[in-house]
């Protein structure tokens, strides 16, 4: 369908196809089409005959065709200020600045300050003042005078907006560059500033933050008349100059297209925008996004969106998969039972077509139970069979919905109608491990009809869904350490517990002494402040270590402390007793913990100079007085089954942050211990927040097998604790009774009810 050109202010067409319809026609266009759009009266003033006529429409497009041939596709020009040089510039540089399909420069005032290496022009005679209507027509001029012929399309784009580049591209080839050309989200102004812009009633200009789009050809006609632009300026507004400058000398105004408003997407939320949640319809269907105020979360966007990306190619992936297992499928039908298929790397799961039949179960045990889903959920998977939907559920269920939801409204525009999501009424789900997840949804949906006669109701659909799985891959993370040797610097805070102490130098001897591992143990003592204090008893083990490692490269060191225990003022102890050119590896530890020497190679491993702390998760035992299956030792043993792990033994602690391991000059960076913090409880969670904070440094978490809490009463006494050490000290403590499984048990065994 070919859509009428909107009339200029003259009244006469301007000849531009008005919106991005242009985008229905075909990439190849054939002869008729070109006749269509290019013998108007516009562009052919005197009369030729039909034969002519024809000839010189050929000879024009093959002249085109030949120019644009020999032009990369897209310049982007990014404003930017010499403040922003080393946040805004350099994130859009390193995210979507790498994928531009042609050339990307930024353009800021004539100063010598340093750009980072970033392609950065200086514009002579022009300063980082707001509004840059200056910065704005000199950067035009440039990109004409220096890249005219070279590109098909110019970008005008701010350094606080984020663009889709892999999209923009595919929209721009989309639509013939060689024809005057100005895309953008039109606007007119807020309601404020009406009759206050000089704008006629059907003018219009490109907002700019969401970024503008000249073809080559109407950046020509202006681009020579920037100067005449810049003398007769009606408004402080750029982008309205900018656009009243397009409207007088290339004849047309931008782009009057509602979509647009979703294309070239902006925010009203300023500041705040895109900083909460980013799994919303703006963000999946916007080509550019405005504003980004802040640089971190242009890198945050990015991840997001290459995530999405990724997902997109596992798909496709998969599609592919798909047919290949159709082939198969029909090969074998065609070549008999005796024709051997090649082995097609898991085909056989991967390559199967949607279904909630994929898995047949063998037996009544192998069979995928099915939980309900409605304002809360059933499941027989949990203790307590209803329970709240929790946010990571609540979030794969919208992402389902929003995908169903986009696809009905594929081609809602072609049928004159949308429908809009309005409520999920109730579901199934189940997930299968190997397979994916599926879903039956009952939705309440809005039908409005808005060609031929129009209406809205409401509908109800059931879809059956099904979120397949992608191949597992396995990669090596290029955060690995390639210092294997390192000598570790284990610290270790004390307080009393004799028998644990001496657990611990047990486990000590075997990890470490006698492979005879190139560590070094500080223990930082505190006495218990109480009449029977094993202080003695602990330097007097530490003595007889010391005597039996004598000579070798292995150390053992004691710090003794006369005050009130701190754990914090004990780690940083222990940290300032290493030399200070020798950037140690410090690894802080409790004297609950038992490790075997897996956990030496994960410390050097993942703990990384200058880029990366590792917070392991450790493995917490349940209390034994609740059944749990561990075998009893006395405290100063090591359990022979202490490695074993599973939900009845135990738990991970995933907010638990005391066992770190991190460099010296990364632990300073991040500001050291917060020795303002006393007894226990509380610093590592604050160390754990300055490193995730930390712009340099990153955070590598992952569950240790090796590395075991071994359980221990846990006193939590008001007088010796904040009450907010207080309140996580009990919360660790309920934390360590039981599995959900042994805790219901318990109750129903020692609760009796009425009537029994």
């Amino acid at each position: 369908m070919f859509y009428k050109p909107r009339p200029g202010p003259g009244g006469s067409h301007n000849g531009v196809v008005s919106g991005f319809h242009i985008k229905s026609f075909p990439r190849v266009w054939n002869s008729q089409l070109q006749l269509l759009l290019i013998s108007s009266s516009a562009c052919v003033p005197y009369k030729l005959s039909p034969v002519h006529r024809r000839l010189k429409v050929n000879n024009i497009q093959e002249r085109t065709d030949n120019e644009t041939r020999n032009r990369q596709l897209l310049l982007v020009g990014v404003m930017t200020a010499d403040k922003y040089i080393a946040t805004r510039a350099k994130a859009v540089y390193e995210t979507w600045g790498t994928r531009v399909p042609g050339k990307l420069v930024f353009f800021t005032s004539d100063s010598q300050n340093a750009t980072d290496d970033l392609p950065v022009v200086r514009l002579k005679g022009v300063d980082d003042s707001y509004p840059p209507q200056k910065k704005s027509f000199m950067m035009l001029k440039y990109m004409y005078e220096n890249y005219g012929d070279k590109f098909e399309w110019f970008m005008r784009a701010d350094d606080d907006v984020f663009v889709k580049t892999e999209r923009l591209e595919l929209f721009l080839r989309n639509i013939n560059s060689s024809q005057p050309r100005f895309i953008g989200q039109a606007g007119k102004g807020i309601a404020e500033e009406f009759g206050l812009l000089s704008l006629e009633y059907d003018e219009n200009y490109c907002m700019g933050g969401p970024g503008m789009i000249f073809s080559h050809v109407t950046l020509s006609r202006v681009a020579p008349h920037v100067k005449d632009c810049l003398k007769n300026l009606y408004t402080t507004h750029e982008d309205v100059e900018l656009g009243r400058c397009v409207q007088k000398f290339a004849g047309i105004p931008c782009t009057w297209s509602y979509e647009m408003q979703n294309i070239f997407h902006h925010s009203s939320s300023g500041r705040t925008a895109f900083t909460g949640p980013l799994k919303s319809r703006e963000v999946h269907r916007a080509i550019t996004l405005h504003p980004i105020k802040e640089h971190a979360h242009m890198y945050r966007l990015n991840n997001f969106l290459q995530g999405v990306s990724v997902r997109e190619k596992i798909y496709e992936g998969l599609k592919i998969r798909r047919e290949m297992a159709s082939s198969v499928e029909q090969l074998r039908k065609r070549l008999g039972p005796s024709w051997v298929p090649p082995d097609l790397n898991d085909l056989q799961t991967l390559g199967l077509a949607p279904s909630l039949n994929k898995f047949v179960p063998q037996d009544e045990s192998e069979i995928l139970t099915w939980n309900f889903l409605a304002r809360s959920v059933d499941s027989t998977e949990t203790v307590n069979p209803r329970r709240a939907i929790d946010a990571p559920l609540r979030e794969g269920v919208e992402d389902v919905i929003r995908e169903v939801m986009e696809g009905i409204n594929a081609i809602s525009k072609e049928r004159g109608r949308v429908i809009d999501f309005k409520e999920l009424l109730y579901g199934y789900y189940r997930v299968n491990p190997r397979l994916g997840v599926d879903y039956i949804l009952d939705l309440l949906l809005v039908y409005k009809k808005y060609r031929g006669r129009k209406m809205i109701f409401p509908v109800r659909r059931h879809a059956y869904l099904q979120q397949a799985f992608g191949p597992l891959q396995l990669r090596r993370s290029p955060l690995v350490a390639h210092e294997s040797s390192n000598r570790i610097h284990f610290v270790l805070p004390l307080s009393g517990r004799l028998a644990i102490f001496q657990r611990f130098m047990n486990n000590f001897q075997r990890v470490c002494v006698e492979p005879d591992e190139n560590v070094r143990l500080v223990i930082v003592l505190y006495p218990t402040m109480e009449n029977e204090d094993p202080s003695d008893e602990i330097k007097s083990i530490v003595l007889a270590f010391q005597r039996r490692i004598r000579g070798r490269k292995l150390q053992v060191e004691l710090i003794e402390r006369q005050e009130a225990f701190a754990r914090a003022a004990a780690l940083e102890t222990g940290k300032s007793s290493c030399q200070l050119e020798d950037d140690c590896l410090l690894a802080f530890i409790d004297v609950d913990m038992v490790f075997t020497e897996k956990t030496l190679h994960h410390i050097r491993s993942h703990t990384i100079r200058g880029r990366q702390v590792y917070f392991p998760i450790v493995f917490s035992q349940f209390d034994p007085s609740f059944r749990a299956p561990l075998t009893y030792s006395v405290d100063s043993e090591i359990a022979v089954d202490v490695f074993e792990i599973d939900d009845d033994r135990g738990y991970w602690r995933f907010y638990g942050f005391g066992i770190v391991s991190v460099y010296r000059s990364d632990l300073e960076r991040v500001g050291g211990m917060n020795t303002s913090i006393h007894g226990w409880g509380q610093e590592d969670v604050d160390l754990y927040d300055r490193t995730v904070a930390h712009a340099d440094l990153a955070v590598f978490r992952a569950p240790d097998p090796a590395l075991v809490h071994v359980f221990h009463p846990i006193a939590c006494d008001g007088s010796k604790l904040t009450d907010k050490q207080k309140k996580m000290c009990i919360g660790t403590r309920a934390g360590t009774y039981a599995s959900q499984q042994r805790l219901a048990r318990y109750w129903i065994d020692n609760h009796s009810y009425a009537g029994e």
